[in-house]
Parts: C-alpha cells; sequence; structure tokens
C-alpha cells in the first residue's frame, strides 16, 4: 500500500482525538502498529509544534545540543562515576567543604600515590604516620591519626563496620551520606575537610595539631556556617543564645527530610482537592484519583478514572489537576485548594515559566481553565507522604472497569480518612 500522500492525521479518528487502529494496523506491521497505538493523544493539544525532547520545555538550547554533541562524538563513559553525588550537594555546609568532599569521590584529591601516578616525583609514605600507601582511603579511614578524630566526633562507629565492605574512600562517603541522619552527615563531611587540612598543615608547615583541635575546627566551621545562614536572627541576640538558636536550626533541617508529612485540614471555610496519578505498566493504563474533604478533614466526595495508553509521569500528573479542576467546577464550588505531589506540576502552575511539550499545553489548559472558571482557588504542593489518600484512589482506578464517583468514603481509603482526621 502506498503511503504518498498521507500524514499522521490520516491516522487519526475524524471526531475525535485518538487513533484509527483499524487503519494504522492495516498500514502497518503488527509491532510498528502497537508502538503507534501506545503513544498517547491529548485533547489540550490543539497545535502542531517543533518540539526539542532534550529540554523539559521543548524549546531548543545551544547548550543541551553542545552536551548532546560531545556525547555522541566524545566517549567520556570512564568519566562517569556511579555514587550518591546528590548527598554532597544538598550538604548545608560551606562550599569548600563540598568540592573537598567531590574532589575525594571523583579520585582527584592530589595524595602522594595520586601524584606518583601522574608521574610526581615524591615519597608515598602518609605525612601523618609513614605508612607506606598514602591514598584518599588510609588518609580519612585508615591512619590512625584519622580513627582518633572519628572517635572524638563520634562517628567512628558509622565508619567502622564499612572498612570490611568497601576498600575505597568514594564508596564509604557515598554510603554514609545516603544512610546517615542529617546533622552527621554534615559534621562528617566537615571533618573529612579538617582531616585533610591537618593533613596540609603538617607537609608544608609543619604544624602538629591533636585530635581535639581537627575535631573542633571542623565544628567550629560548621557552627559558624549555620549562624551566618540563620535568617530574621535579631541583631542584638546574645552570642550564646545565637549559638542555642544555631543548633536549633542545624536538628531541625536535618530531621526535616526524616520526620513524617501528614496531611493538613484546610483553612476554615474551604475546601482541599487532593490528586494523584497512578501507573500501570502490566495494564497499560494511567489511573487518576481525587478526593474532596471540608475543613474538619471529613470526605465529602472522590472520583476515580483512567486512561490507556500509559503516558510519562509530569503528563499523567498534569492530567489528574486537569480533570480535577473540572469536576470541581461541574459541582459548582468554590475556594478550593489542589494539593499535587508533583513538584513540577505546582511550580509551573503558579510561575511565569511556560513549555510547548504536551506538558505545557496541558498545564496552559489547566492554568487557563482555573482562573477563568474557579473564584479563589489554588494549587499546591504536599508531600507523597501526605498524599496517600489520593494515591490509594489512583491505584485502585486502573483495576475499575469504568469512571467511579464516590459519595461514600470507599473501603480503600476508609482508615487513612478517618486518621487524617483525628
Amino acid at each position: 500500500m502506498s503511503l504518498r500522500g498521507y500524514t499522521v492525521g490520516n491516522l487519526m479518528e475524524q471526531n475525535s482525538k485518538s487513533w484509527n487502529e483499524e487503519v494504522v494496523r492495516h498500514i502497518f506491521t503488527k509491532e510498528t502498529s502497537q508502538m503507534i497505538l501506545n503513544i498517547p493523544l491529548f485533547p489540550q493539544v490543539t497545535e502542531d509544534k517543533l518540539v526539542w525532547n532534550p529540554e523539559k520545555n521543548g524549546h531548543y538550547s545551544v547548550k543541551r545540543a553542545y552536551r548532546l554533541c560531545v556525547e555522541e562524538i566524545v566517549d567520556n563513559s570512564h568519566l562517569r562515576k556511579n555514587g550518591f553525588w546528590v548527598g554532597i550537594w544538598k550538604l548545608k555546609v560551606p562550599p569548600k567543604v563540598k568540592s573537598m568532599v567531590w574532589r575525594v569521590c571523583r579520585e582527584c584529591l592530589p595524595t602522594r600515590v595520586r601524584l606518583n601516578r601522574r608521574g610526581v616525583t615524591c615519597p608515598s609514605t602518609c605525612v601523618l604516620c609513614n605508612d607506606p600507601h598514602e591514598d584518599s582511603y588510609h588518609i580519612f579511614f585508615h591512619c590512625c591519626t584519622a580513627v582518633g578524630v572519628w572517635r572524638t566526633a563520634g562517628l567512628w562507629h558509622l565508619i567502622e563496620p564499612l572498612l570490611n565492605r568497601f576498600n575505597d574512600a568514594p564508596e564509604i562517603i557515598f554510603h554514609i551520606l545516603e544512610h546517615a541522619t542529617t546533622t552527621q552527615a554534615e559534621l562528617f563531611a566537615t571533618t573529612l575537610w579538617s582531616i585533610w587540612k591537618r593533613r596540609n598543615l603538617t607537609l608544608w608547615q609543619q604544624v602538629t595539631e591533636s585530635n581535639r583541635n581537627v575535631f573542633e575546627r571542623a565544628t567550629h566551621l560548621l557552627e559558624g556556617w549555620r549562624h551566618a545562614n540563620i535568617k530574621q536572627l535579631p541583631r542584638t541576640i546574645p552570642v550564646e543564645e545565637a549559638a542555642a538558636v544555631t543548633r536549633q536550626h542545624g536538628s531541625a533541617a536535618s530531621d526535616s527530610s526524616n520526620r513524617i508529612h501528614k496531611w493538613q485540614k484546610p483553612r476554615r471555610g474551604r475546601l482541599k482537592c487532593i490528586v494523584d496519578a497512578s501507573f500501570s505498566m502490566a495494564e497499560n493504563k494511567l489511573g487518576i484519583g481525587m478526593c474532596i474533604r471540608n475543613e474538619e478533614g471529613r470526605f465529602i466526595r472522590a472520583k476515580t478514572m483512567w486512561f490507556s495508553p500509559v503516558c510519562s509521569v509530569d503528563v499523567g500528573e498534569a492530567l489528574g489537576l486537569f480533570y480535577a479542576i473540572r469536576w470541581v467546577h461541574e459541582l459548582r464550588l468554590q475556594n478550593v485548594d489542589f494539593e499535587v505531589d508533583s513538584k513540577r506540576v505546582a511550580n509551573y502552575f503558579n510561575r511565569s515559566n511556560r513549555a510547548i511539550t504536551e506538558f505545557g499545553n496541558i498545564m496552559d489548559s489547566n492554568i487557563h481553565y482555573c482562573h477563568s472558571n474557579l473564584e479563589n482557588s489554588h494549587v499546591e504542593f504536599i508531600r507523597r507522604q501526605a498524599n496517600v489518600v489520593a494515591h490509594e484512589l489512583a491505584k485502585a482506578s486502573t483495576s475499575l472497569t469504568s469512571f467511579r464517583i464516590f459519595d461514600d468514603v470507599p473501603t480503600c481509603i476508609h482508615d487513612l480518612i478517618f486518621n487524617e482526621m483525628l
């Protein structure tokens, strides 16, 4: 069959934004047909546009194009190192500490062993203990002087069990940054920096420091950094009190990533519509769940929907908000706060940045419809931990045969609703 003169539009139904399965399967092989039919089509996308896929906003950028060309032409696979890199960059420590930890993990710290490998003539013995092999692993975790510092800092119990599991410094560092508390990770990183500083002071200035001095330099640097970054602290506050506030600030920051996030009831006189999407690859379905609740946290109404084929996570979350906004408008409700656990959806809705992708088209439709039809309504981000009600609804939706509206609390969320009302 000749495809001359055919366009993609010829493969779609004339009166709906969907594939004409009969035509697609008649023209293409079984494998190709299935690939085409698995491409989701969205009514919100009304205009054909050229989209640059490497960028999330769909706009072409020279920077990204350059990176793609370099990756295509230059084999840089040997430069990639797996590890918990985000653990370094999210640390609330001075930049010089992050930089030093990064250099250790990239194995580019100028230890004597590394200098020898790079052709620099120098002894390979440890500056501090005369061990014959001064590399990063030895300096930070094997040298008797480093062990003494870790004991003084109260962190040796985190490090000692790892020495039998890992044989290089980056693996130990990544493991601790990933599994320790935020407070421990920040002290750990700053102490690494202080241990390296002692090594250099001994090498270049012949300064001898005790383990206590090395530990205190790390804690003073960390306390000073936290103090300098406290916001809205009164200038007249005593130094002792400022130090206490600094410690509290550090503890609060460290506990924020570990604490349990609970759903919050709406403010007086308002409603909340919590929304989530679920993705079933086995069923090839996108599931959407939404639930409306009042200021007491009581269940008002819920709805579940599903669509096929499955789409990307961002698009699925945007579609969840799309149908939630329209449902709330159909119910003639006002003063509704929509909650989603997708930061990208919430940020896009509340900022001026725009994208020409399918995600952008759906979100632009959400913004226009909400501002035109809903009075005093907002879209807010909610932690996934606090969005379990909508998540359970979305997950259940993919096993249902059709869309459902619930006037009574569904069994799958009954206990969750009750617990969040307490």
